[in-house]
């Protein structure tokens, strides 16, 4: 097989929709810069690419040797859509998957090692191969995870007092003999300069942190600097509210200068228009002595280590989050990663040591020889949320254990199944979930001044987010784009809606990528509404500190109508009802994670749409596993 052959398979690939134009691009720009004629090397070259396309930071070598077509998801009727002779050329570069021969193709200058002073493109790591970037970014993680590994001991005598006062309710679960995790991981947390808290929806990790920062500021005498963070303006506004509910349930001497304003990573680290780098890097740390960030199951690779670079070294970061939520829509699935094995503990001698004088039971349930990142992290258990009664809770414990599941709609009545023909129970539902706040708009303010406003619109967004349609695709008619024209119509039909084209009050916009000028951030959701006074249409934002936005809808260039939403994009939103509804055909995007992320958006009612079950049941057998070398 010469070049010319790979160039062309790649192109049929391509073609194909199998490979990203991007990906085959990769080895020909590499190949006029540094010309090499191996075609495996092209091979690996744009497989790495295709990889990270995909979600994944690295290649695993031997995997792909052993099952490519598992590793690089392309099956055998993926193959048919190739021609004749490109199938043939297909066939012969798997069978380049040798690893004698991978030894020969990797032995290139497009090619470094680990730890290598070289700027090539691609890094090999013992069986993983990389995109630089992508190498350096999990490595500085990483390092910089360790760095802050060692225990710093606080005195008992100080951290006991603060954490009865703080979680008085520990010394129940000690009468009980059971473990309390929420102040177990505030004694942690207190000991270490890294700490991941994470658990399910309504475990009380919100909770946990407002009471820990009350914790931390008490034991250094309120001095410290504290920086909360979320990945999107969404999370960032609903971690906003949830502090600022918890902050009354503190003692009352615990809860002065607790910090409430949460902005999103990006504008934490100091995004720049049109540059990848931040302001605030490793030569200039961010002024903070501990960062929260919350909804960490978001945070990618390339983000996690921009992070990590721009904290000071004597800094605290807390990470909070979901570990069984979706990963990252870009490359690497940090806290999935970082938390392996949390169900167990794992916790060495040393860290079950440090935290014995604050568990209410013993711990030597959960000993064991943990990683190093199972040392900085508890996994909280309980859901307060959805207790024994809830459908939705159990629902979403079956589908995170691959379990049986169909009996619990037949169970429990806030869950509910829709299947086979559901075209009129479909649209009937809908109808019903977005009335409310489409009525809400028809009868407008109480008055015309600004106050009005701001509450008729804060009273609008809060009824919009009681329902969400949830979709897992973007394109074909269970799709964002195929939803969306269609509940477009049954709104407009049961008069709801004054249009379906263009601007019109009631049109719900998803923003699709960062607005620095605005100050508008990917996925931020705002309301179209008209203002009595001006005769003008406005879109409403809500903002992280409760405060109203009011955009001008010829301001906003990159948005789009969300009736439906994909679950990706409502990761750190909460619906009372949420509606998730399913293609017709499995699809790779499909998995466990992304059903368990559908479930837990809703926290009162929960509706499944399946035109074809057998998708659900697949679904759930279906896995997320990203490669990485974390």
């Amino acid at each position: 097989m010469t070049p010319n052959d790979m160039q062309q398979l790649l192109s049929g690939l391509v073609d194909a929709r199998l490979l990203r134009p991007v990906d085959a691009q990769l080895p020909l720009v590499l190949d006029r810069m540094a010309p090499q004629a191996n075609p495996l090397l092209w091979w690996l070259t744009a497989l790495v690419s295709y990889q990270y396309g995909r979600g994944h930071t690295c290649l695993i070598l031997s995997q792909l040797c052993e099952k490519p077509s598992v590793v690089l998801s392309i099956s055998d009727d993926d193959v048919l859509k190739l021609s004749e002779s490109n199938r043939q050329r297909w066939h012969e570069a798997l069978s380049l998957l040798q690893e004698t021969a991978l030894d020969t193709a990797l032995d290139s200058i497009w090619i470094q090692s680990a730890g290598a002073s070289a700027q090539a493109p691609l890094t090999r790591v013992d069986d993983r191969l990389y995109l630089t970037r992508l190498y350096r970014a999990e490595a500085l993680v990483k390092a910089k995870v360790e760095q802050r590994m060692p225990i710093q001991a606080v005195s008992e005598n100080v951290l006991q007092p603060l954490i009865a006062s703080a979680f008085p309710e520990a010394a129940d679960a000690r009468a009980k003999n059971q473990i309390h995790w929420q102040s177990l991981a505030c004694a942690l947390a207190v000991q270490r300069r890294f700490t991941i808290i994470t658990g399910g929806p309504g475990t009380g990790k919100t909770t946990t942190v407002v009471r820990l920062l009350a914790v931390l500021l008490q034991a250094r005498e309120k001095q410290a600097r504290i920086a909360l963070a979320a990945p999107t303006g969404k999370a960032a506004a609903r971690l906003t509210e949830s502090i600022r509910e918890k902050i009354g349930e503190l003692p009352e001497q615990m809860r002065d200068n607790i910090p409430q304003d949460v902005v999103t990573l990006h504008k934490l680290l100091g995004a720049q228009p049109h540059r990848r780098g931040f302001r605030h890097h490793q030569q200039h740390p961010l002024p903070v002595d501990v960062v929260v960030v919350d909804e960490a199951s978001m945070i990618d690779v390339e983000m996690m280590a921009a992070l990590m670079a721009a904290l000071p070294e004597h800094a605290q970061l807390i990470l909070l989050g979901d570990k069984d939520q979706l990963a990252s829509v870009e490359a690497g699935s940090v806290l999935g990663d970082l938390c392996l094995g949390a169900e167990q503990g794992g916790y060495n001698e040393n860290t079950i040591a440090h935290l014995a004088p604050y568990a209410t039971a013993s711990l030597a349930s959960y000993q064991g020889d943990g990683s190093m990142y199972n040392q900085a992290t508890v996994m909280l258990r309980e859901s307060h949320r959805f207790d024994a009664s809830s459908g939705i809770g159990q629902l979403a414990k079956a589908v995170n254990q691959g379990s049986e599941y169909p009996q619990l709609f037949e169970q429990f009545i806030d869950i509910n199944w829709l299947r086979g023909h559901v075209g009129d129970d479909f649209r009937a539902l809908v109808i019903a979930g977005y009335r409310d706040y489409l009525e809400q708009i028809k009868r407008g303010p109480h008055g015309s001044d600004s106050t009005q406003l701001e509450l008729w619109a804060k009273a609008v967004l809060k009824q919009h987010r009681a329902f969400q349609v949830l979709v897992a695709l973007r394109q074909g008619e269970w799709g964002v784009e195929g939803l969306n024209r269609r509940i477009a119509d049954w709104l407009y039909g049961a008069k709801l809606i004054p249009t379906t084209q263009s601007w019109y009050a009631g049109r719900p916009v998803l923003v699709r990528r960062n607005n620095y000028g605005l100050k508008l951030m990917n996925g931020d959701i705002g309301i179209t509404l008209l203002d009595p006074s001006s005769g003008r249409l406005r879109v409403a934002f809500e903002q992280a500190d409760g405060t109203i936005k009011w955009i001008l809808p010829s301001r906003l260039a990159d948005v789009e109508t969300v009736f439906a939403l994909t679950v990706h994009k409502s990761q750190g939103s909460e619906f009372k009802h949420a509606l998730l509804a399913l293609p017709e055909r499995m699809n790779p995007v499909l998995t466990r994670e992304l059903i368990y992320t559908g479930i837990t958006r809703a926290s009162q009612n929960f509706t499944l749409v399946t035109p074809e079950p057998e998708v659900f049941a697949e679904a759930v057998q279906a896995q997320v596993l990203r490669s990485s070398g974390l």
